[in-house]
């Protein structure tokens, strides 16, 4: 690619989540194939640090921590960053991060492409900051050259809430590194459940907050139980409501065939030793455990929710989708698969559509694409963006 400046990803620090992953990801892939890459945090921490390529330039904007401003106060180190390197492309990710980057972008004036990556259905947020962040996004729109959403139903509601034509909406998947996630999951889990031969387990994975909706998936499993006593629920990840959710399975009585071992390092083995993993959640974007546990070819069972799910499993193609907050439909489905699941070859090959080679070739083409308009007719005069699916 002509050197014109970096292609430049903004991220508020590489802790543990799928945004950040898929950043990391993303930055990686394009280097590997030759394009210079800056991978801006606020903040240089967390666990994805080890996980960036050595040929990535990983730029410190060395954020005060300013209670109450959060990375807002990244925004004279994003423009300086603006001014001085020039990336001919910007990719924000998340809300919070495309708020700063499109001021940033104004005070700074540079020439450079803005891209809005949105990894969650809009719309569903609840709390006043939430709001307040998506409702700044919406005033700004008009500042982003091309929004980035991670599914079809992440894209309709950029379109709906912040207000622009699809035409400006590109759907670009996450990559999902599924050689990596088959070779982890062969590795030995601490767990017996998953080393029993009499018990089928009911997976879990996930944040346990409101969002991904555990609640549900436990009077769901409090069904199946009772009909198989040789049932077991696993729910792996740490968040806030998990002393709700031990309360309510001792409420439910399941308390001793349900298992919370928190945060694990490798859920891949988890996934390749249970039965059926189940997805309760309220709303998604493209939830990436749905990919990993078909990479592992573990059956899968989901909400219908917005978004990702519908599209991911085509439907119902690749595992059931029910309501959401269907607590019996969920068990039905869960007995369902337990009795008669798809074979572990079809469901990897699913996952294959995910995988990095495949989206990284739709973000090079989006990348080549708006870097041919930018030469050609100068920021802000493109017309018919790519739309990647």
């Amino acid at each position: 690619m002509e050197d014109t400046g970096p292609i430049a990803f903004f991220v508020p620090s590489l802790t543990v989540g799928g945004a950040e992953r898929v950043t990391v990801s993303v930055a990686n892939g394009l280097s590997k194939r030759g394009y210079e890459v800056d991978l801006v945090v606020s903040y240089n921490e967390g666990d994805f640090q080890t996980d960036v390529a050595g040929s990535v330039n990983l730029v410190d904007l060395e954020t005060q921590r300013i209670p109450g401003v959060g990375i807002g106060a990244s925004i004279p180190a994003l423009v300086r960053y603006l001014r001085r390197q020039s990336p001919q492309i910007l990719f924000s990710q998340m809300t919070y991060a495309n708020d700063i980057h499109m001021i940033s972008q104004i005070l700074s004036g540079a020439d450079t492409v803005t891209i809005s990556t949105i990894h969650n259905t809009l719309g569903m947020q609840e709390e006043p900051k939430e709001k307040l962040v998506q409702s700044l996004q919406r005033r700004l729109a008009h500042q982003s050259d091309q929004f980035v959403a991670v599914s079809e139903g992440v894209a309709e509601s950029v379109v709906e809430h912040v207000g622009v034509d699809r035409e400006k909406v590109s759907v670009l998947h996450n990559p999902i590194p599924v050689n990596e996630v088959q070779e982890r999951a062969r590795e030995s889990v601490d767990h017996p459940w998953i080393d029993s031969a009499k018990l089928d387990v009911v997976l879990g994975v996930g944040r346990l907050e409101r969002a991904k909706n555990f609640g549900s998936l436990l009077r769901a499993f409090e069904r199946v139980h009772a009909a198989r006593p040789d049932t077991r629920a696993i729910i792996v990840g740490r968040g806030s409501k998990r002393t709700e959710l031990e309360t309510l399975a001792t409420e439910l009585g399941i308390d001793d065939a349900v298992s919370f071992p928190g945060f694990v390092d490798n859920p891949y083995g988890y996934m390749a030793g249970a039965d059926v993993l189940t997805m309760s959640s309220i709303h998604e974007g493209l939830p990436t455990v749905l990919i990993e546990a078909l990479a592992c070819g573990c059956p899968v069972v989901s909400t219908d929710c917005p978004s990702g799910p519908a599209e991911i499993l085509k439907g119902g193609e690749y595992g059931p989708l029910v309501d959401v907050d269907d607590d019996e439909g969920l068990a039905a489905a869960i007995q369902a698969t337990l009795d008669d699941s798809l074979p572990s070859d079809v469901l990897v090959e699913r996952a294959n559509d995910f995988a990095p080679t495949a989206v990284i070739d739709q973000y090079e083409a989006f990348i080549q694409n708006f870097a041919s308009e930018e030469v050609a007719d100068g920021v802000g005069n493109r017309s018919e963006p790519l739309t990647t699916s």
